[in-house]
């Protein structure tokens, strides 16, 4: 799961990379350069409004902040027994994406979740395990090009807004779009996460 620190030092490596100095890049993504500052050394949690604008200055999907993929080669027992990781094999490619070993990105400050279903990026389309904690939103960013978005819900109740109208999901409704009309997803349980599935292509978030 993503700390504050890792998110941090993604920040830092991002901005290093394109040369941007603190001040800049916060004059861009119109935040302090005191709060990036201390996000990059870990010293402060990030909503996922100000991680949205930072992605979007620094050019970089928001799920750019997510941890590598850690999965490791795993060795099944002789005696048909649960399988065991050996991280003695040499690391070999496998399309599976364990649900101990997604990448995960939480950001407490704004009671959403993030899990890539995906093994990564760099693919045609991107599937993503959302949560948002009751009485949380999160808004539409605008998208650097334009997308086709699947939500599935898979518990609780999940509001999306969208410029055509709004519309409440619930365990087993699904809903498919264009993502330049998406304006917001919130939280539409009173008591209970809402939990969804969605698959974007191409993959901008």
């Amino acid at each position: 799961m993503s700390s504050g620190s890792e998110i941090g030092e993604r920040v830092h490596q991002r901005r290093v990379e394109l040369g941007f100095s603190i001040r800049e890049l916060a004059r861009r993504a119109d935040l302090s350069a005191s709060f990036i500052s201390q996000l990059e050394r870990g010293k402060v949690n990030v909503s996922v409004d100000s991680l949205q604008r930072l992605a979007r200055q620094l050019n970089v999907s928001i799920l750019y902040f997510l941890p590598p993929n850690n999965n490791k080669n795993i060795s099944i027992g002789s005696n048909g027994s649960k399988p065991v990781r050996d991280d003695s094999l040499p690391q070999e490619y496998t399309p599976v994406v364990e649900l101990e070993n997604r990448p995960k990105l939480t950001l407490p400050a704004s009671g959403v979740s993030y899990e890539l279903l995906t093994k990564d990026l760099n693919r045609k389309m991107e599937a993503i395990y959302e949560r948002l904690q009751p009485g949380a939103a999160k808004l539409a960013r605008p998208l650097r090009e334009p997308t086709e978005e699947f939500i599935y819900v898979i518990s609780g109740a999940l509001t999306v807004d969208l410029i055509t109208g709004q519309h409440t999901l619930y365990p087993g409704d699904s809903i498919y779009f264009e993502g330049k009309s998406l304006q917001r997803l919130a939280c539409a349980s009173q008591s209970e996460n809402a939990v969804w599935i969605a698959v974007i292509t191409p993959p901008v978030l």
